[in-house]
């Protein structure tokens, strides 16, 4: 069973992929833990941007198209065919989904599109193998309430954090690492009902 880190929001261009692949890479570097990455993005930027140029697994391939190793984190493309993307679940796929999923991974990191909900298959599948499940909700100040509202509606998770973006990201930019040492390290069974609300200007995890 893993710890599974869900990145959401309701706006592109935010910063979702490039935390998600950033988390993965901290966790894997700094802290020595076996990460799954997937790619859950309607467009499959993250793996556009690390050149993972192979076929996904929903579009009805194998694990050797669609599961690479890059920089030392395990990547698995789910989709190409974006116009499936409502229509892509069936029994097989999950199956070769969760057949994945039951590798002996510490994290799993979801990098998932705008708006997902959390009846959603693929998620419903990853819960099946997480003993502790995280929402990173991403939002700038104009989506804050909206996203706020939408992390209320993800009712199982076991804790939820909304981190405000205050600019866009560039190439430098990325989440304080305080900030993400304060999600891994949270002690879940004393976790209060509600939300954490972080704010962050500039992050270098480095």
């Amino acid at each position: 069973m893993s710890i599974s880190i869900f990145i959401l929001g309701l706006k592109g261009g935010i910063g979702k992929s490039r935390l998600s692949y950033e988390l993965s890479k901290y966790i894997s570097g700094k802290k020595f833990k076996k990460v799954l990455l997937i790619d859950n993005d309607s467009l499959s930027t993250l793996s556009n941007v690390l050149g993972h140029y192979g076929d996904g697994l929903l579009d009805g391939f194998d694990l050797r198209s669609s599961l690479k190793e890059i920089d030392g984190i395990f990547m698995l493309k789910l989709r190409n065919k974006v116009y499936l993307l409502d229509k892509s679940y069936d029994n097989e796929r999950l199956e070769q989904l969760k057949s994945i999923l039951s590798r002996n991974w510490d994290y799993i990191i979801v990098d998932n599109y705008v708006g997902i909900l959390e009846e959603n298959p693929i998620i419903r599948s990853i819960y099946e193998f997480s003993h502790t499940k995280i929402g990173i909700f991403i939002s700038d100040d104009l989506s804050l309430d909206s996203t706020i509202r939408y992390s209320i509606s993800w009712n199982q998770l076991d804790s939820k954090h909304v981190i405000l973006i205050n600019r866009v990201y560039n190439t430098a930019d990325i989440i304080d690492k305080t900030i993400l040492d304060l999600i891994l390290n949270q002690n879940v069974t004393n976790y209060v009902e509600g939300l954490n609300v972080r704010r962050t200007d500039r992050a270098d995890i480095s």
